[in-house]
């Protein structure tokens, strides 16, 4: 499970264009510390991990969710930034969670 973990804060923090020394900063850690959590070498603390989902602004349920393709996280990343702003009518976010729902019902049938 950690390496699960691991594997998809590395895939949080290089979409975001984020090094290892910076978030090893941030959370008091080494580089190498970072790595080793990335590879699955290190746990990760419940409060590592609640310093993380704050670092990068996610819920921790990211972390938990099943795996899904690269362009369903964009996607599901860009309908949270919409849905928590004003730009969209109640009619669009609408729309833009049908077209969610029906691109993860599409990814469990295969």
């Amino acid at each position: 499970m950690y390496s699960d973990l691991g594997g998809k804060l590395k895939l949080l923090r290089t979409k975001r264009g984020i090094t290892q020394d910076d978030l090893a900063q941030f959370l008091d850690l080494s580089k190498g510390q970072v790595s080793n959590l990335e590879n699955g070498r290190r746990n990760l603390s419940l409060r590592q991990l609640e310093k993380i989902c704050e670092f990068f602004k996610v819920d921790m349920s990211y972390f938990f969710m099943v795996e899904t393709s690269d362009s369903c996280l964009d996607l599901i990343e860009k309908a949270r930034i919409l849905f928590n702003s004003n730009e969209l009518s109640s009619e669009e976010k609408e729309d833009l969670f049908t077209s969610i729902m029906r691109v993860y019902l599409d990814s469990k049938e295969k």
